[in-house]
Order: structure tokens, then C-alpha cells, then sequence
């Protein structure tokens, strides 16, 4: 029974033992810090203190975070010149120090710790293949194809290529953290996989890497989780301009993300993007594996598109909302309007503009639409602004200057505006295009979209 007991004990210290990172800073005594770890889009500041006299401290990981793997941020705080250190956290205990007042990577030791410095041994190595592999690049450049030293450039150039290619794939092969985030690290800079020259097979080589093979749980702890998406995004509707082939990467990814916050996460942050571009065709392309995933609960912020103002779906009626009378009785005059209700008299569609005056896109786009109102209109587009504008001055001094002035509205509510709200319009300006039927047919920041859309 005692042996028992004392089993029993021996496993309850083991699942009480907190993560712990020792520290020694003697010449930052005084000074206070945050110690940050990271989950996605997000730093959580998990620990705040002050370095005490003798520069000994420790951090202690609380318990719903520990054992944590990844990156972190231990950060000074009250001083002007700032200072703090990155570090790879590697799910255990361990200790750094410093005794110097100006640290650097030769004077930071660890103990208990490898991660770190083979994390700076492999970014080290990677950066002497980039050194060759440049000055042979300039060489090439440099020299005439007919010169006796082009072949051995040539060559050691395609030896370069090669030592990435098995640089590379030596860290692909280690389940690791610090070499699963070296690619990582490498997007955020453009680099892939490979070393190519042309750019459209630089962007697949990187778009396929984070379709098929990056490391999300490392990429949730890493810190470069939304320059990674953003860029993914970017190379996509910017380089690689095929939807169908970015249907098939999101879904991909969509597999590979079983943990339903990072997949919240992922599809958030992806939205964001797309969204800002005014990529809405992109975003209803997704929409059917968003909502068939179950990995989503509720729909907030830029999630919102996958449920109100979709691609597809039913156009919501529009409510204009106007007080009339003294403000203290507070009567509103409530108007809703179907938006096919405007496709009427030859009008076979209805182009609804967001919009706010003074944002430099929205003038740009209410410089251009007067100028192709006529187009528009032998389409069959009927258009109705609605205005983000919360000071009536200000919206009235710009329909004058618009043809459709009859179908501008303004509730004065801004960006909370219940049709803002209703066709979850994030950003401006947007632009929805709408059938007879009320069905939502594109949603875009784009006019060429809108007069290329068949």
C-alpha cells in the first residue's frame, strides 16, 4: 500500500511541476519585462516583473500553456532603448544568461537548451550557401558566356543550387522544431524550397510548400503565423491568379488543420486578406468548404462574410433608417428595399457601391464609376451607393456630383450601419452585384471585375 501511495505522489509532483526558464541578467537589474509567447495572430503576455537586484529570476510557464514549444519574446519594458531576446522555448526546462551589459549571440549562454544554437548554426549555414551561390550569380553576370571561367561559374553555381536543394531537404526530413521553422522563416523573405530565378515558379514552389508540407503546429508557435497567411494569400491572388488552383491549396490545408482554434484562426486571417484586396470571388469560392468543415462555431469579424453577403446567397433587403422630428421623441422612419426591387425598367442587375468619402480608394472609385456609368448602364447595371459618411455635410457634398444621385443612401451609422452589417462589409470600398432574382453574383474592391463579369 505504501508503494502504492508513494506512485501516486510521484506522478502528482510530475503533473504539478511547472516549465521554468531560469534567468541571469545582473547589468538589467531593476528593470521590468514581459515575457510573451505565441498563438497564431496572437502575443499572449503570459508573465510581467521586475528583475530584481542580483539579476537572478526565473519564468514560470502557467499551466495552461505549459509544456509550451516555440518561439518567445522576453521583453524590457521601461526602458527607452527597449531590448529583450528572442528564444526558442523547447518544452522543457532550461536556464539563459548573461553577463555582459550588451548581449549578444556570443555572449547569451543556455543551458539545457541546444535548440537555440542550432537554430543560429543552420541559419548560419543557410546564409554561406546565399554567399556562394550570389557571388556566382555576379559572376555569371559578369562574364562573357565565351570567357574560359563562365563553365566553372556555371558550375558552381548549379553546385549552390544543389547544396540548398539538399540543405533543405535534410531539414524537411527532421521533425524538429528549429528546423521545421527555418523554412518558415525563409517565406517571409520570398525564399522557397528551392533556389529559382522566375518568379511564377518561385511563388508555386512556396504556395505548395504551405499547402502540403509546412508545419502548422509550428507555424501557430512561431511568431510569422499571419506574414506566412499574408503571404500565401498574396502569391495567390497577386502572382499566381488562378482560384481554382487556391480552392484546391485552402481545402488541402483544410485537411491538414484538424485543431479547430488554429483552423478558426487560419480561415480568419485568410479572410482578412482577401478581403482587404477585395478579393470577395476568392473568398466565396471557400465559403463551401468553411461551412462544411464544423470546425467553425460562430462566425465573427471577417468570418462573418460566410454567412451574411456571400457569393451565391440571398441579397439581404436594405434598410435605410432616418430620425425625423424633435431628437428627444427619437422617430425613426425605417425604409427596407429589396435590391432587385432597382433592377427595373431594362435594368437586369443592381450594383451596390460601399463606400466612405475621404478613404483614397473609395475617391478613386467614385472618380472612375461616373466615368463608365454609361457602360454600366448598357449592361443592365443599375447603380446604389451606400455611404459609410456619419456627417450628412459630407455626403451630400459628394451625390451631386454622382449620376445616380436618386440611389444614394446614407443612414449616417457608419461602418455599424445595418447594411454594412447585413452583407458583412469589413472594408471599403465593396461592391456587390446582384441579379433580378436577388441572387448575390459577385462581391469585389475591383471595378475591372465588375465590368469583365459576364
Amino acid at each position: 500500500m505504501k508503494k502504492i501511495i508513494f506512485l501516486i505522489l510521484s506522478g502528482l509532483c510530475c503533473w504539478l511541476h511547472a516549465q521554468k526558464i531560469d534567468l541571469y541578467f545582473p547589468h538589467f537589474a531593476g528593470k521590468t519585462y514581459d515575457f510573451i509567447i505565441f498563438q497564431g495572430d496572437k502575443q499572449q503576455t503570459i508573465i510581467q516583473g521586475k528583475i530584481p537586484s542580483n539579476g537572478k529570476f526565473s519564468l514560470i510557464i502557467p499551466q495552461e500553456y505549459a509544456p509550451y514549444t516555440g518561439m518567445s519574446r522576453w521583453l524590457i519594458t521601461n526602458d527607452k532603448d527597449g531590448g529583450g531576446l528572442d528564444m526558442l522555448v523547447s518544452g522543457k526546462d532550461f536556464s539563459v544568461s548573461c553577463s555582459e551589459s550588451i548581449p549578444t549571440e556570443q555572449n547569451i549562454i543556455y543551458q539545457g537548451n541546444e535548440e537555440n544554437r542550432q537554430l543560429n548554426e543552420l541559419y548560419e549555414k543557410q546564409q554561406n550557401i546565399f554567399a556562394r551561390h550570389d557571388a556566382m550569380l555576379h559572376a555569371i553576370a559578369s562574364y562573357s558566356k565565351t570567357d574560359k571561367n563562365y563553365p566553372v561559374f556555371q558550375q558552381e553555381y548549379q553546385i549552390q543550387k544543389q547544396q540548398y536543394h539538399d540543405f533543405q531537404s535534410s531539414l524537411s526530413s527532421s521533425p524538429t522544431y528549429e528546423k521545421q521553422l527555418v523554412p518558415i522563416i525563409n517565406i517571409t523573405k520570398g525564399i522557397g524550397t528551392e533556389i529559382l530565378d522566375n518568379e511564377k515558379e518561385r511563388a508555386d514552389n512556396i504556395a505548395s510548400y504551405i499547402a502540403n508540407d509546412i508545419n502548422f503546429k509550428v507555424l501557430y508557435t512561431s511568431g510569422y503565423w499571419t506574414t506566412v497567411i499574408a503571404s500565401w494569400v498574396s502569391i495567390h491572388t497577386q502572382v499566381l491568379k488562378d482560384p481554382y488552383r487556391f480552392v484546391e491549396d485552402f481545402a488541402h490545408i483544410s485537411q491538414r488543420l484538424e485543431d479547430k482554434n488554429q483552423y478558426k484562426d487560419f480561415v480568419g486571417r485568410t479572410t482578412y486578406y482577401l478581403t482587404q484586396q477585395g478579393k470577395d470571388l476568392y473568398i466565396g469560392a471557400i465559403a463551401p468548404w468553411v461551412l462544411a468543415s464544423g470546425k467553425i462555431t460562430s462566425f465573427e469579424g471577417s468570418l462573418a462574410v460566410y454567412l451574411k453577403g456571400a457569393v451565391g446567397t440571398h441579397a439581404p433587403d436594405l434598410i435605410f433608417t432616418k430620425n425625423i422630428g424633435r431628437t428627444e421623441d427619437n422617430k425613426p422612419d425605417v425604409k427596407t428595399i429589396k435590391p432587385s426591387e432597382f433592377a427595373v425598367n431594362g435594368y437586369e442587375k443592381t450594383l451596390l457601391v460601399f463606400y466612405e468619402s475621404g478613404c483614397g480608394h473609395c475617391e478613386d472609385l467614385l472618380r472612375q464609376l461616373p466615368e463608365n456609368y454609361e457602360s454600366l448602364k448598357k449592361k443592365g447595371i443599375q447603380i446604389v451607393s451606400i455611404s459609410a459618411d456619419t456627417d450628412e455635410k459630407v455626403f451630400k457634398s459628394k451625390i451631386d456630383e454622382l449620376p445616380w444621385k436618386q440611389y444614394a443612401f446614407c443612414d449616417l451609422e457608419g461602418l455599424k450601419g445595418p447594411n454594412f452589417v447585413n452583407y458583412a462589409v469589413i472594408g471599403t470600398p465593396t461592391m456587390v452585384l446582384i441579379d433580378e432574382s436577388g441572387k448575390i453574383l459577385l462581391k469585389s474592391a475591383s471595378l475591372q471585375e465588375i465590368l469583365e463579369y459576364k
